[in-house]
């Protein structure tokens, strides 16, 4: 079965970089790109949640409204799918507040230093999108 992995990140290099990165991983993957969390959630608020990504790699400095806006949407009362929900965050350093702030959100599996390897690609398809 094809798994959905939601890229989210305001650079368009970053983007197409982990599109290529994650294709190179699997053939079987659908790649959705959103720019900024307001297009993320968007996609993420979709009624039919069979629709809802596998896997959502969120970068969390974006313009419009960052990861951390986003992860307390989601983590709102009226979301019911976050035991399904598994976002994995970038960001361009490991601030210790950032990693703080972010412990607390249960949907969250990891969080990278970006922009991602190929070697951190492989192993999160393989850890988190394979059967």
């Amino acid at each position: 079965m094809t798994k959905k992995v939601l890229l989210v990140d305001d650079s368009e290099a970053i983007n197409v970089m982990n599109s290529y990165f994650f294709r190179k991983c699997s053939s079987d993957l659908e790649i959705v790109v959103a720019r900024n969390g307001k297009e993320a959630l968007a996609i993420l608020e979709h009624p039919d949640h069979s629709l809802l990504p596998d896997l959502v790699i969120l970068d969390l400095k974006m313009p419009v409204l960052d990861g951390l806006e986003v992860l307390e949407h989601l983590d709102s009362a009226e979301f019911n799918f976050q035991g399904s929900l598994k976002i994995i965050l970038l960001s361009t350093s490991m601030n210790p507040e950032d990693t703080r702030r972010i412990e607390k959100y249960p949907f969250v599996i990891s969080y990278f230093v970006k922009p991602l390897s190929m070697a951190q690609v492989n192993l999160i398809v393989s850890n988190h999108l394979k059967e």
